[in-house]
């Protein structure tokens, strides 16, 4: 019977790193798209991720497809909540976000490095995502977005379990600048650009003994993009997608691991439909490729915006 993998949406995609190492990336990859960079006017405001990801493929540090059975799913919700405030600063609104996954997972993994056979499942909340800030400035062209955003370990972890984990034991902090051009002719284009800055996770697995060890998975940059057009009122297509690099080597116990760095990129369409002001659902689909030390395959998210 054909087993699968459902991970946490926050991850945004199954990244296991070479030879089934203990590092996970934490970055949230393809969420946003759709004017990324203008933040929402002062007030309340709510959006309800759903994603799913299907992958058949985990490929080396070189690109190439792993000699082992190998299945993926990811099924999650994702809630985030934003404010705005009316306070200034620098000329831009004031806001925060909160971002609260929940996530199934299950895995079976073939022929892994170690003789074993991965056969687990598991259920839990997942790594927190909050901001302590975030700063909005709109002109009649261009919004532009600013923030920090922090991934808390608040998942479900243990070494035993490994890698059949939906937290990943760390602390992520992630600057961020969106940028979105919505032109009154109906083109629209954005792009949100992320730094990853991981923390020692301190109860991590050694891969080749199974033993207890520290493992630090290396800094990295990603970004989120969408370009498109209204067709007609209130409704516009486009192409979206992500793209991720690792920019250092992972650390086991303080010593590199050597091509241990994280790439893919994903492309495919994108549509949105806005019923009033404060409320839009965003649906798109995302394939990827050029995947290095991770999973490769396709992601589909369906996004309720809504207003208070």
């Amino acid at each position: 019977m054909r087993k699968t993998i459902l991970t946490i949406a926050l991850i945004a995609g199954l990244a296991l790193p070479a030879q089934l190492l203990a590092g996970h990336s934490s970055a949230i990859l393809g969420a946003e798209g759709y004017f990324a960079g203008a933040l929402p006017p002062p007030g309340a405001h709510f959006i309800n991720y759903l994603m799913y990801y299907h992958a058949g493929e985990l490929n080396d540090h070189k690109g190439d497809k792993k000699s082992m059975d190998f299945q993926a799913d990811v099924a999650a919700e994702v809630l985030r909540g934003i404010y705005i405030s009316d306070i200034k600063i620098l000329g831009a609104n004031l806001g925060w976000h909160l971002i609260v996954p929940l996530a199934y997972m299950e895995m079976e993994i073939k022929d892994v490095p170690a003789p074993r056979v991965i056969d687990d499942s598991r259920a839990s909340i997942g790594d927190i995502d909050f901001s302590p800030f975030l700063l909005g400035w709109h002109t009649e062209l261009f919004h532009v977005v600013v923030g920090l955003d922090i991934i808390a370990p608040t998942g479900q972890y243990n070494r035993k379990h490994f890698p059949v984990n939906i937290g990943n034991n760390h602390w992520t902090f992630e600057p961020a600048l969106a940028v979105s051009m919505i032109h009154p002719s109906g083109v629209s284009a954005s792009v949100k650009l992320m730094y990853d800055i991981h923390t020692k996770n301190t109860d991590g697995v050694n891969p080749d003994n199974g033993a207890k060890a520290d493992y630090l998975t290396g800094q990295q940059f990603h970004l989120d993009y969408n370009a498109g057009y209204m067709i007609v009122d209130n409704f516009r297509l486009g192409v979206c997608g992500y793209y991720l690099i690792g920019l250092q080597d992972d650390k086991l116990d303080g010593t590199k691991v050597s091509d241990s760095k994280e790439q893919v990129l994903a492309v495919g369409p994108s549509a949105m439909y806005s019923f009033n002001p404060g409320l839009h659902l965003v649906a798109k689909v995302q394939f990827e490729t050029l995947a290095e030390n991770r999973s490769e395959g396709t992601k589909g998210w369906l996004k309720l915006i809504y207003s208070f």
